[in-house]
């Protein structure tokens, strides 16, 4: 029995060793073969411009309340910058996409809240005029399943614009 575990051990190592001189013989090969040259990127063509004709009818993916919002803003006149000087809100730590609607507490004189949960669960209660978010977002109107409010981004630019988004109740 021993015999044949020796024997069998002599054959596989002889084996491993006509596959390696194999791949050291192919890799040599390729060293020594001339290099491939490389193809020119190509020449792209250029696109003709389109001009876009249809800012200034309403966008169908804003409410029509925000649109109202925003339009009596841009009457207002005024270069749009988020506020430095404002304490920012607990909920103004988190990305709008950590946060969760969980309902909205409508109070006997009629003032209406939201209740907003963070990362941690942690639930906050908001209103008409809180700030939400980390890009400045001033809550603007609270539905039974949405909260919708103004964030000011950068426009890419040196400056800022305003966008409307919504906070959405999980299954709205």
């Amino acid at each position: 029995m021993r015999y044949y575990l020796i024997i069998g051990a002599m054959l596989s190592l002889v084996g491993c060793q006509d596959r390696v001189s194999e791949v050291e013989t192919k890799m040599q090969a390729i060293q020594n073969s001339p290099a491939q040259p490389v193809e020119q990127p190509p020449v792209f063509e250029a696109v003709e411009s389109f001009s876009y004709g249809a800012e200034k009818i309403r966008s169908p993916f804003m409410p029509p309340s925000l649109v109202q919002m925003l339009a009596e803003q841009a009457k207002s006149g005024g270069p749009v910058m988020p506020d430095k000087s404002r304490t920012p809100e607990p909920l103004e730590d988190y990305e709008l996409t950590q946060l969760t609607l969980h309902g909205v507490i409508v109070g006997l004189d009629g003032s209406v809240n939201a209740l907003v949960a963070d990362p941690s669960g942690n639930l906050n209660t908001v209103r008409v005029g809180n700030y939400i978010g980390k890009n400045s977002g001033r809550i603007v109107e609270i539905k039974p399943d949405a909260v919708n409010l103004i964030e000011i981004v950068p426009d890419g630019g040196r400056g800022y614009v305003e966008r409307p988004r919504s906070l959405l109740a999980p299954g709205a």
